[in-house]
């Protein structure tokens, strides 16, 4: 079983079929061997994966790499509201030893800008699904999709272990992140932390600060509800703890580049499923 996946740009990787996959209840990922590359993208909760007996919990941000001729399975439930994009695809036919890859993506990593991933892959499912004239455009933006996962992912490698109070830490903030009294000051009492000294931490670990990273969890929830709902930009705010759609408004933009209707546009053909 390989660590990295080589990737190799003369033609384009061609899609099969994919999705994004939400549930409702609590779930588990069938059993079974594939032929072709599955990847998945965390979108929420965790996706508890077992490939040939090694195990894997995909979060939010997260990639997992099926290859084929794996056996793979949920080796435990995920609670509902689980959510993932998922992309069966083949590499390039002329892809073949002693060709030299253009890049490498690893089998399991955390995405450090898990929003342009997303962006990529609602594009995907949007030429999937008929969004473009040409039958090839699948193919094109699922290159695109790996072409940025390699970029963001080069010198990486697999996920490093995390310290217990540092997972604690990043669930709680995730789990309350849509609060609208969340703050620095109210994790580090949370976690037990003087408030400078989280805040110090917490940037030379991740490499952003924990406002920041507050703000990026609220943003990704609110292009999820954009993306994939009807609900008014009134609701989506409020849905993610900011009860001033105008002030909202302006937050979306200044950190997207975009109001939240045009981003809503950009993306109304994607679609939900649980194939």
């Amino acid at each position: 079983m390989s660590s990295m996946l080589p990737i190799y740009l003369k033609s384009p990787h061609r899609l099969v079929i994919g999705g994004q996959f939400l549930s409702d209840e609590a779930w588990a990922h069938m059993e079974r061997v594939i032929q072709d590359y599955e990847l998945i993208i965390g979108v929420s909760g965790i996706i508890f994966m077992e490939i040939d007996r090694v195990v894997y919990e995909v979060k939010a941000g997260d990639i997992l790499i099926l290859q084929p001729g794996e056996k793979h399975r949920g080796y435990r439930l995920s609670l509902p509201g689980v959510s993932f994009y998922w992309f069966h695809f083949y590499p390039p036919e002329c892809a073949e030893p002693p060709e030299k890859p253009d890049g490498y993506i690893p089998r399991y990593a955390a995405c450090p800008h898990p929003s342009r991933v997303h962006i990529l892959a609602r594009q995907v499912l949007h030429a999937a699904n008929g969004g473009y004239r040409l039958a090839s455009a699948g193919d094109y933006f699922m290159t695109s999709l790996l072409i940025e996962l390699a970029e963001q992912l080069e010198g990486t490698g697999a996920q490093p272990p995390f310290d217990p109070q540092l997972i604690r830490l990043l669930e709680w903030t995730r789990i309350h992140a849509m609060d609208e009294d969340i703050s620095v000051q109210r994790i580090a009492e949370k976690m037990g932390y003087n408030r400078e000294y989280l805040s110090r931490m917490f940037k030379r670990r991740f490499g952003l600060g924990l406002l920041s990273y507050i703000h990026k969890l609220k943003l990704e929830a609110a292009k999820e509800i954009l993306s994939c709902t009807n609900h008014p930009v009134k609701q989506v705010a409020d849905q993610v703890g900011m009860k001033d759609d105008k002030q909202f408004i302006k937050w979306f933009k200044r950190l997207s580049g975009v109001t939240p209707t045009e981003y809503r546009r950009a993306f109304h053909q994607t679609r939900l499923n649980k194939s």
